[in-house]
């Protein structure tokens, strides 16, 4: 079992407070409101349902293709808020049909989007998967939203700002098709923040693990640097950038100064061995395909401008060429739909030319590409 993380300990592991965020009047904005978040299992989409559970919604659709996870967070809000009517929509975010009929459904005011494909490494191997879910399904999403009158914020990455990844480059393509679709009646946005501490599959309990069995703490550098803050600190200022905005635009959460991964570990191993366990070696492994030694929030084309809250920004760009966006929105939909890994990677790394993909995912691609192709061609001749 994933070993969960206090919030006396995530305060120990930032050397800061954990921040309570929402204030009575941010909680009545959310008051009556229909409310639909996908990824809802997920570490982020659970904390909004959760915060959202206690603003006194009237009704709360939650979506996820994991049926264990939809099962584990559908049972918390029940027991969180038991007179909300809450709504287990199990359903992949990548299926028009079952999207648009939990949308008639939901009839939400407020989407959420927290559904992704997140893991760097993971998804550096799976860019035809990363693309299907982290941009087609993006749009799905969108496209129900904007047709259901709803608002929607699509939650995205630091990883997104001068990409250097797959899922940073797909993040990146998604926040851009989105905000192209922005009219004067469908007010997208998208907000921006960097790792949540603690969250499943990330690097703090995945060296947690380490220690508890006893095995070398990998790292990757210890002078890289991430910005990180907690579930609930993330979510609170994501739904507060959403009462602030009044347009279609990108939103950078500040998360405060960045923290190298070196004393991030060196903490944890403090904090375990208060816990009795024992210490243990450090291997440094080097960074992997796809990751930065320092993460950004902000990318070229950008203008960081202050809200009302001295934790929010948003981050002004150059109008969205719509023509453009939907050219690259075909060319992707027909490649995924190919299975060609390498022409998925060239419409996105063209769509995002601020973006330096890995020669490694590029690699993978080729290959797998070659692959299909191969494959084609064999039950062609077979057929003939």
């Amino acid at each position: 079992m994933t070993p969960v993380f206090t919030e006396a300990e995530l305060e120990r592991l930032l050397e800061r407070p954990v921040r309570r965020l929402l204030t009575s009047n941010d909680r009545a904005s959310f008051a009556g409101r229909r409310i639909l978040v996908t990824g809802a299992g997920g570490s982020v989409g659970s904390e909004l349902a959760r915060q959202i559970a206690t603003c006194g919604p009237a009704h709360l659709t939650l979506v996820d293709q994991s049926e264990l996870n939809l099962f584990h967070i559908e049972r918390e809000i029940m027991a969180l808020a038991p007179g909300l009517a809450v709504d287990a929509v199990m359903a992949d975010i990548t299926r028009t049909t079952a999207m648009r009929q939990a949308f008639d459904i939901a009839r939400p005011d407020i989407v959420y989007h927290a559904a992704a494909y997140k893991h760097v490494t993971m998804v550096e191997r799976a860019v035809c998967a990363a693309a299907m879910v982290n941009v087609l399904g993006s749009m799905v999403v969108a496209d129900a939203a904007r047709d259901a009158g709803a608002r929607l914020v699509l939650i995205s990455s630091d990883k997104a700002a001068s990409p250097r990844s797959v899922m940073g480059a797909t993040k990146r393509l998604a926040e851009l098709l989105v905000l192209a679709r922005a009219t004067s009646r469908f007010r997208p946005i998208v907000v921006r923040f960097g790792n949540v501490l603690g969250s499943s599959g990330s690097v703090l309990t995945l060296m947690r693990e380490q220690i508890r069995r006893g095995t070398p703490l990998t790292i990757t550098n210890p002078d890289a640097t991430r910005y990180f803050m907690t579930a609930g600190e993330a979510v609170s200022l994501v739904m507060k950038a959403d009462v602030l905005a009044t347009r279609a635009e990108t939103y950078w959460l500040d998360m405060g100064e960045p923290v190298r991964i070196g004393a991030l570990a060196d903490r944890l191993l403090a904090l375990e061995g208060a816990a009795g366990y024992a210490p243990v070696p450090t291997e440094v492994i080097g960074l992997r395909a796809g990751e930065k030694l320092r993460e950004e929030l902000t990318t070229q084309g950008l203008r960081m401008c202050q809200t009302r809250h001295r934790r929010i920004w948003v981050a002004r760009q150059a109008p969205i060429d719509r023509a453009q966006s939907e050219r690259a929105l075909r060319q992707l939909r027909r490649r995924v739909a190919a299975g060609d890994a390498e022409g998925v990677l060239s419409v996105i790394a063209a769509a995002v030319p601020e973006g330096e993909i890995s020669q490694n995912a590029w690699t993978v691609a080729r290959a797998q590409s070659a692959r299909i192709a191969a494959l084609q061609k064999s039950q062609s001749a077979r057929v003939a």
